[in-house]
């Protein structure tokens, strides 16, 4: 993988980061370790030497993830997904905390999705998380067959991060999505696999940035002023333009293959 970054990564940021692979560490709380250990470089380098002793550990990542029983071409799925977000995201649109998590194996590629280990959901039952990257269609049979294969390869990852649920939170999760796309949509027909936890406070408003975000590739303002193109995109709109919002909820679904409608 080639390092794009215009300045090199600091040595002491890729030793923690090198430490912190296979850890239990949160990595958000990672990711605060790494803004500190930046911090006394001016201001406008600091994101990208973070962002560069990411990239300078990714061989580490990748050898630990295939020592633990991962496939090469899973292991190599995994990173890839590090410049991806950055180049469709950037670094702080895509978050240094998300970064940690693909840098330090806790997130992987199974297939189709990507599945986290260490989550929780809001009353601490322990959970695999379920991401979907930005590679393609979201084929109904790809998920099923990700979902089938993934406890196999978490539990060789991380045996004391064993869960029972799979836990998913995300605005394709909003109960009128179904409405807006009709039944028969991937997002539609993924989203149908999980049972929804109550509401949050803040699902509303997390929801319409999380849409800006994936289904547009940028930041509220700008996503309520482009011109959609595409069923998705302009069902999004459509909802912003009749003063309605989108909701980010969690979802959950017994671990196995949870089933699309």
């Amino acid at each position: 993988m080639a390092d794009t970054t215009s300045l090199e990564a600091l040595p002491a940021s890729v030793a923690l980061l090198a430490a912190a692979v296979g850890s239990d560490q949160d990595p958000d709380d990672t990711a605060r370790a790494l803004a500190a250990s930046v911090a006394h470089v001016p201001a406008s380098e600091r994101d990208e030497r973070a962002f560069a002793a990411v990239l300078a550990v990714l061989p580490t990542t990748r050898a630990w993830l295939v020592a633990h029983g991962l496939s090469a071409a899973q292991a190599d799925a995994s990173i890839a997904d590090v410049p991806r977000k950055r180049d469709r995201y950037g670094i702080l649109g895509t978050g240094m905390g998300w970064f940690c998590g693909i840098v330090t194996g806790r997130v992987v590629a199974v297939g189709r999705l990507q599945f986290e280990v260490g989550t929780h959901l809001p009353d601490g039952t322990a959970a695999w998380g379920v991401h979907v990257p930005e590679t393609g269609p979201l084929d109904p049979e790809a998920c099923s067959r990700s979902f089938a294969a993934a406890p196999e390869v978490l539990r060789r990852l991380a045996p004391e991060h064993e869960a029972t649920v799979w836990s998913c939170r995300s605005w394709t999760l909003d109960p009128g999505l179904a409405a807006a796309l009709g039944p028969e949509a991937n997002l539609v027909r993924f989203a149908e696999r999980f049972a929804l936890l109550p509401p949050e406070p803040h699902d509303e408003e997390e929801g319409d940035d999380s849409a800006a975000k994936f289904v547009f590739g940028t930041d509220l303002d700008v996503a309520r002023t482009t011109v959609p193109r595409g069923r998705v995109q302009t069902a999004v709109h459509e909802r912003w333009a009749a003063g309605g919002h989108w909701t980010e909820r969690t979802g959950t679904a017994p671990v196995g293959v949870p089933s699309s409608a």
